[in-house]
């Protein structure tokens, strides 16, 4: 996903290892992320770079691909195969990168490459309820020799879904923090006025609950600025019906429009961290918003039970009900700092960069 943050992030680990990575793009980028663009012209001892011509038209193959059923970019990948002969291909992503490879790999798999998948936070626990994806999903883990995914849930779905292969060391896929971005423990005070939340509603986010929610318990989060990232057009429009008709203080920010060091900034300036999805992975919102101070609200949907020990919220649902009573009790928990620093000790220990990439040494050996 050449527009990804993420993707960026996972390759930027490896740029002192001696590979070459040959990129293809899997989803309908419009533009190239920065990371990305920095390791293609960098100096690193790894190589980067793009397949021929293609990263200029990620939109129109995905376009076709939608009709063609995703044959266009397997040919190019199995064209890609023959000319660059690798060691690894390497599907980051599931639903788009996993069905190409899919694709590719049935007419096509030269002897001694191995498949590596790696599980994004929807893949599977949220894709497997759906008869054609479960079928996709069940033939791509048969042609994967390595599966790799941020949380033991997912690694026992694809187990249950007939993967036995080998699996990676569980790590975020977006890789750890740097340490020096973890707030000193010095600053975890309870003084904190903000209020952050994911603000995309679509699909698996439910961001509008979440508005909602706070337009019921107005009263209790009068003294408080919310603000709102990650947005679609549809929460700041509902945002600005609530904002007029509670007074609340809602600021809303598209998705994007906060660079990576603002986010960390609104974690550290924020009490609670609010998450609402359908489905989710760890959530990178919630990791940085733990390595902030900010107490996390997420819904159980996620794996937020593997890394939260009575230290946040984990919602059983995603209705505006379940998103009063987690807000109310994420507002109470942070009453002290005893949480926020469970939290600061659990990313140390489990998320930063060093702890991460010590566990990714020699992945692609």
């Amino acid at each position: 996903m050449f527009d990804s943050p993420h993707f960026g992030r996972w390759l930027e680990q490896f740029e002192n290892e001696q590979i070459e990575f040959v990129l293809l793009p899997s989803s309908p980028h419009r533009r190239i992320h920065p990371i990305l663009r920095s390791l293609t012209l960098g100096s690193s001892r790894a190589d980067y770079k793009f397949y021929g011509y293609i990263k200029y038209f990620g939109l129109p193959l995905w376009l076709l691909d939608k009709i063609l059923q995703n044959s266009l970019r397997a040919w190019i990948l199995r064209r890609a195969m023959k000319d660059v002969a690798p060691k690894v291909v390497h599907a980051l992503e599931i639903q788009n990168a996993g069905y190409i490879a899919l694709r590719a790999f049935r007419r096509f798999k030269p002897p001694g490459v191995r498949l590596v998948v790696t599980n994004y936070g929807s893949d599977i626990f949220w894709f497997r309820r759906f008869s054609a994806h479960e079928q996709k999903i069940r033939r791509l883990l048969s042609l994967t020799d390595l599966y790799a995914a941020e949380c033991s849930r997912d690694v026992m779905l694809a187990r249950e879904m007939g993967f036995t292969g080998e699996v990676a060391p569980l790590v975020p896929n977006a890789g750890g923090i740097q340490i020096s971005k973890i707030i000193p423990a010095a600053d975890l005070d309870t003084k904190r006025t903000t209020i952050a939340v994911k603000g995309y509603h679509g699909w698996v986010g439910r961001a509008h609950n979440v508005l909602r929610a706070l337009e019921a318990i107005s009263e209790e989060v009068s003294g408080y600025q919310i603000v709102f990232f990650s947005c679609n057009w549809s929460t700041i429009r509902l945002a600005r019906r609530v904002r007029k008709s509670t007074k609340l203080d809602i600021v809303c920010f598209g998705k994007g429009r906060l660079s990576h060091d603002q986010m960390l900034r609104l974690f550290s300036q924020s009490r609670i961290y609010v998450g609402i999805s359908e489905s989710d992975g760890i959530s990178t919102s919630m990791l940085e918003a733990m390595s902030q101070g900010a107490v996390p609200i997420q819904t159980g949907t996620s794996c937020a039970e593997e890394w939260l020990e009575d230290s946040g919220v984990v919602v059983k649902g995603t209705d505006t009900e379940s998103s009063c009573e987690a807000i109310k009790k994420g507002l109470s928990m942070s009453d002290t700092s005893a949480a926020a620093k469970i939290n600061r000790d659990t990313i140390l220990r489990r998320a930063t960069a060093n702890a991460v990439a010590e566990k990714l040494e020699g992945f692609y050996e």
